[in-house]
This record gives structure tokens, C-alpha cells and sequence, in this order.
């Protein structure tokens, strides 16, 4: 057994290579399973003698094949065994970057997880060799904008805005609509629904369901965050509104505005408590006995500061005056 395992560390290659070809000719025929079976149980990683290129190419091809099976979980596992460090370093490896955050943004879109997704295509856009062909960059930029505001608008999320409008201000030219829709998510001002440029919007392969299905869903997603971004302008200048103008403001129901509401206190976006009898909405932190107490203090503390920089004024205009008063009487006196 020792013998056999000795003489097994100098095939392992080969019979990783012949794993693959098995699992390709399965694929060939449709059958699915069995590829990603036969293809998942080998763990090139540990392989010391098969290239780094060739081994992510391995892997690339495991994650691949249990996506199409419908296995997200073994697909997540699979892809820690890819070092993202390596990908973004080395220069060679560019086109199996792009495959391994292509796979990935399947899974990521399975799970929900959308700012994950919109970093996949970040990561995609600053790829060399993407940057030096406009419709890819084009392509990986608009996606990247898209799915940053699908995504909850967290303090992450902000900074990624700010980021690309900063340093990508000059492609943004290139792609206006988008430009557009991320200066009006990221402003402190009312957006109506539908959007001017919806039908551009919806063209577009995010609100579709190719390549990756869920294109409706994600639509009524962005109808939702322009919802909340509009609550968050709205709770930026109101300190207590009526929850029918809320409504008539965002356009839509008194039970949803209720909804979206809610979901953004949860989600300690915003600070805000409903009251239902009185059909109002306050926004802002409650303040407690001791908030209360301190605010005052300080209130009074400012008071009495001005007071006391009235007192030094009053006082520098009396010692003026006064020396006004002897300057003329000592001229008066000089010219008698």
C-alpha cells in the first residue's frame, strides 16, 4: 500500500488530466452529474508538479460544471481553493480571472448577494486587458453601477459611489444614462418613478433573463431602492410628516410606504417611529431623559456664553466711547 501510494505522487497529474477528459466526454453527452462527480473528488491544489495555470483551469472547470448542476454550496468551497491575490497580480492569468469572477457572479446572484456581485464586476473592469477593449470595460462598468445601487446603500456601498465617480469620471462620459442614474441615487433629491431613461435602463442584460435568469426581479429591486432612496431624502428634511404625503410623494401606497419604511429602521438605515393613530412618521433619534437633559445643559451653557460675549462687547463699546469723550474734550480744550 505505501509502495502503490509512493508511485501514485509521480501520476497524480496524469491521472488528474484523464479525470478531466472523462468528466469532458460526460459533459459532451449531457451528462452533467456524472461530469461534476467524477471531476469535484480531485484536489489538484495539493499538486506540487501541475503549473499554476493549468491548476486554475482545473478548478475553474469543477466550479463550472456544479454551478450547472445546480450545487452552489460545493461551488463556493471549490472557488476559496483560487487565490484572488494571485488572479489580480499576475498578468498572465487575465482571461482566468475573468472566468472565475464570471462563475462567480452566478453564485452570487444565487445568493442574493448583491454587493458581492457588483465587486465581481469591479474586479472585472480593472483587468488590463478588459480596460484596453471599450465595449468590455463599457460593458463590466455598466453592470458594476448597476448592481452597486441594487445593492442596500450601506456606508461600503457609499464609498464605492463616491469612488467611481471620483476616479472613473472620465469614462462615466462614456455611458451618460448610467452616470445619471448613479449621480440621482447618490443626491439629496426627490427621483420619480418611472425614470426618465427606464427604457434604456430596462434594455439593458441586468433587467434580463440572459445571461443570468431574474431580470424581472431585479427590476422591481431598483424600483424599490429608488423608494428608499427617496424615504432617506424625505427623512433628511422632515422631522415629522404625515404618512399620506409620504405616500403621495414617493407615488405609491400608504401600506408600502409603511413597508419601506420599516425595512430601512431594521436595517438601521434611517431613524424613524411610525404612529399609526396619528397617521404620522417622525424621523430622527428619540432622544431619552438623558439626551434631553444633556441638550439642555448645553443650551443653557450656550446662552450664557452669549450673554457673557454681550457683556465684554457692551463693555469694549463703553471704553471706546469713553475714550472718544476724552480725545475730544482734551481737543477742545487744546484749541481753547
Amino acid at each position: 500500500g505505501r509502495l502503490s501510494h509512493f508511485f501514485q505522487i509521480f501520476v497524480e497529474v496524469e491521472r488528474a488530466r484523464l479525470v478531466l477528459m472523462l468528466a469532458e466526454m460526460k459533459e459532451a453527452e449531457g451528462k452533467i452529474d456524472e461530469a461534476a462527480t467524477i471531476l469535484q473528488e480531485v484536489q489538484v491544489e495539493t499538486f506540487g508538479a501541475m503549473e499554476r495555470r493549468e491548476k486554475t483551469e482545473y478548478i475553474l472547470k469543477q466550479m463550472s460544471l456544479v454551478l450547472r448542476r445546480g450545487d452552489f454550496i460545493r461551488c463556493q468551497i471549490i472557488s476559496k481553493k483560487i487565490s484572488t491575490k494571485l488572479l489580480d497580480n499576475d498578468e498572465d492569468l487575465q482571461d482566468l480571472k475573468i472566468r472565475y469572477y464570471s462563475l462567480m457572479i452566478v453564485y452570487y446572484l444565487h445568493e442574493g448577494m448583491i454587493l458581492d456581485c457588483c465587486k465581481a464586476y469591479q474586479s472585472i473592469f480593472i483587468t488590463p486587458s478588459v480596460q484596453q477593449k471599450e465595449d468590455q470595460w463599457i460593458k463590466s462598468l455598466q453592470c458594476y453601477i448597476l448592481f452597486l445601487l441594487l445593492a442596500p446603500f450601506d456606508d461600503e456601498a457609499k464609498q464605492l459611489a463616491q469612488t467611481v465617480q471620483t476616479m472613473e469620471a472620465k469614462k462615466l462620459k462614456e455611458i451618460p444614462v448610467f452616470a445619471q442614474l448613479l449621480k440621482d441615487m447618490t443626491t439629496v433629491v426627490l427621483l420619480s418613478w418611472p425614470l426618465p431613461y427606464e427604457a434604456t435602463l430596462k434594455a439593458h442584460e441586468v433587467f434580463q433573463n440572459t445571461p443570468h435568469e431574474g431580470g424581472e426581479g431585479r427590476w422591481a429591486l431598483l424600483r424599490r431602492r429608488v423608494i428608499q432612496h427617496n424615504i432617506r431624502v424625505i427623512a433628511a428634511y422632515y422631522s415629522c410628516i404625515e404618512m399620506d404625503r409620504v405616500a403621495s410623494l414617493l407615488d405609491i401606497t400608504k401600506d408600502e410606504a409603511e413597508s419601506e419604511i420599516s425595512e430601512l429602521v431594521c436595517s438601521n438605515f434611517i431613524e424613524a417611529k411610525i404612529d399609526r393613530p396619528a397617521g404620522t412618521v417622525e424621523f430622527g433619534k428619540r432622544k431619552g431623559t438623558f439626551d434631553r437633559l444633556n441638550s439642555w445643559a448645553a443650551d443653557v451653557t450656550s446662552l450664557l456664553d452669549r450673554v457673557d460675549l454681550c457683556s465684554h462687547l457692551i463693555q469694549k463699546e463703553r471704553m471706546v466711547h469713553a475714550a472718544r469723550a476724552k480725545n475730544a474734550a482734551l481737543l477742545a480744550r487744546n484749541a481753547s
